[in-house]
């Protein structure tokens, strides 16, 4: 688990290679090196976990032609060590990384097919010129921004690093903040700055000194692995993927939220290994969401130590900037702050891998919503679908556009219209529509883009059972009854969980991983004085996009007793996020 960076082509220079690395510092902080050549480098900050004693990046090959850094975890990566032996090939220690090089010259660039992970790949061949090639893995659980110009590519595991690479400072993407209020986020593809990208899941980019060619993923799910489609064959396809990701010899900690997801994570760890510790994230006060009591009897049923950690009041006007930082783009959930707060005290007990259950709703159709589009129309379902995944109702938030923000977006391809048309692609079924959507654009973007950025800010990796390839594989070929059932959703992860969590945890209803915005965002509050400080400056508004008298109705009706705490934690996270380039952007 690494950050990476790098160019091709003319530009950067030694000075701002340093600056990228020192901008993601936090995210390696065991080992730094780059590798340069003639108008190319690649960099890496090492976060060492599998054979610390090995795997220094950047890899090379035996001839000093072939250059890789790398940011994941491969971890079938013995199987592939055996592959290359029966060839010949010997690949000294047993980090993961080590692989990547040989790999590659043994089977091009279809090698990652191949691989069963999370990953992001940076690779420079020489043997026929200059070749940049850029990968990442089928759920882009590992970011890649890169930024492509006249002068060649740059890119880095996090926007800050890229932003330090460029010569001359970056524009804002104007329809940046129409993506945030569709999406709650900046969907892949995108990022702050105009001219700036991220990685697609599965997606490929090669970069020859004369042009740039992006592969769209091929099918990189793996065939069948014999499990039939029962929750018998999902606990166990669950058990190897948990024993394969555990394999390192540092102690392991599991997120315990206190459902489904996390409680089955944590005792399949436990029946693997003996160094497991839980944490769950609660909040100062009373609130519904809190499911502390859920947590630890799921941690007492699995038979591991929980340790709670408490987010106090007075702390969140220095927490939530914080956060920001470290997310690096906006991101409009609360629980980013629970997560945040999360890492950094797993990182503060000195571990440094986290398992986490992320991503069983997407795949599984574990969300209401899911129950809500296969019941809605045909001509309303996507687009209520959407809204349900937008800041607020697109309606709504159009209102608080500017007339002239309202025009640009107008004038092309709104974020809703695209993703409109992401959501209407053909499948067998309207539930694996929505499925394949949620996997490929929701969850990438908003959850483990998070993951990735909040973790990695503490020196943890964060690991994903749940989106390994052959999870999704599993789930795509089980047929929708098993997902979704009218109101009943992930019916066959709850059935595979009986025996592994308790029956308080089967019998409650769904609560998600939150954080009680609407309980803290009352006026007199530390929240709300920060909110509305915030807002009360805003560069948003004065930059074009949001309308001052807008945003100031939605404050005043918040105070009047009109829930509106969910958007204004939104518009304030979207405020801190914004950079601080001068003047209106759109116009």
């Amino acid at each position: 688990m690494c950050r990476i960076y790098g160019y091709v082509g003319a530009g950067p220079d030694e000075t701002a290679l340093r600056a990228a690395r020192d901008a993601q510092l936090s995210g390696g902080p065991d080992q730094q090196h780059c590798v340069r050549g003639e108008n190319w480098g690649l960099g890496c900050n090492r976060l060492s976990i599998q054979d610390p004693s090995h795997g220094r990046q950047p890899f090379t090959n035996a001839g000093g032609s072939v250059h890789a850094v790398f940011n994941g975890e491969i971890y079938n990566f013995r199987a592939i060590r055996e592959e290359l032996a029966g060839r010949g090939v010997r690949v000294d220690g047993d980090s993961d990384g080590s692989v990547l090089v040989p790999y590659y010259e043994l089977h091009g660039d279809r090698f990652v097919d191949r691989l069963e992970g999370m990953y992001a790949i940076a690779l420079m061949d020489l043997r026929f010129g200059q070749r940049l090639k850029l990968w990442c893995d089928p759920l882009a659980v590992k970011s890649l921004y890169y930024a492509v110009t006249g002068d060649g590519v740059a890119f880095s595991s996090e926007l800050s690093g890229l932003t330090a690479l460029r010569p001359r400072p970056l524009d804002v993407d104007p329809l940046a903040v129409d993506h945030y209020m569709n999406w709650q986020c900046l969907p892949n593809g995108t990022s702050w700055y105009a001219g700036v990208s991220s990685l697609r899941p599965g997606e490929q980019l090669v970069h020859d000194v004369r042009t740039v060619v992006k592969h769209r993923p091929r099918n990189t799910c793996p065939p069948p692995a014999g499990d039939a489609c029962t929750p018998e064959g999902l606990g166990a396809l669950l058990t190897r993927e948990v024993e394969r990701m555990s394999t390192q010899s540092a102690p392991v900690a599991v997120q315990v939220s206190g459902g489904l997801d996390s409680a089955v994570i944590a005792t399949l760890l436990r029946r693997r290994r003996a160094d497991v510790t839980g944490f769950h994230v609660t909040h100062e006060g009373s609130h519904d969401s809190d499911e502390e009591g859920y947590a630890r009897e799921a941690a007492a049923h699995a038979g591991i130590p929980l340790e709670v950690v408490e987010i106090r009041e007075a702390d969140l006007p220095d927490l939530i900037p914080a956060t920001v930082t470290a997310l690096g783009t906006p991101n409009a959930t609360p629980h980013a702050v629970s997560a945040y707060v999360l890492f950094r005290e797993i990182a503060r007990s000195s571990f440094r891998v986290c398992f986490v259950g992320d991503g069983a709703d997407e795949q599984f159709g574990g969300y209401r919503r899911h129950s809500t589009a296969l019941a809605g129309d045909d001509e309303t379902w996507r687009a209520r679908y959407l809204d349900r995944l937008s800041l607020v109702p697109e309606a709504y938030y159009r209102r608080l556009y500017t007339p002239e923000y309202r025009a640009l977006v107008d004038s092309g391809v709104s974020s809703r219209r695209r993703s409109l048309e992401l959501l209407g692609r053909p499948g067998p079924s309207r539930l694996e529509q929505v499925l394949s959507f949620d996997r490929l654009h929701k969850l990438p973007s908003l959850n483990l883009r998070k993951l990735d950025h909040l973790a990695m800010a503490h020196a943890v990796e964060g690991r994903v059972p749940y989106c390994q390839p052959s999870v999704t594989a599993f789930a795509r070929r089980a047929p929708d009854a098993l997902k979704v059932d009218g109101a009943r959703r992930k019916r066959i992860l709850w059935a595979a969980g009986r025996g592994l969590v308790p029956r308080s945890v089967q019998e409650r209803p769904k609560q998600p991983f939150t954080f009680p915005v609407d309980a803290f965002m009352t006026p007199g509050t530390k929240l709300w004085d920060f909110t509305t400080d915030v807002l009360a400056r805003p560069r948003l508004c004065d930059s074009g996009f949001l309308s001052g008298p807008a945003v100031r109705r939605v404050l005043a009706e918040h105070t009047e007793g009109r829930d509106h705490a969910r958007l204004l934690w939104g518009l304030m996270v979207l405020e801190l996020s914004l950079p601080r380039i001068p003047g209106a952007p759109f116009r």
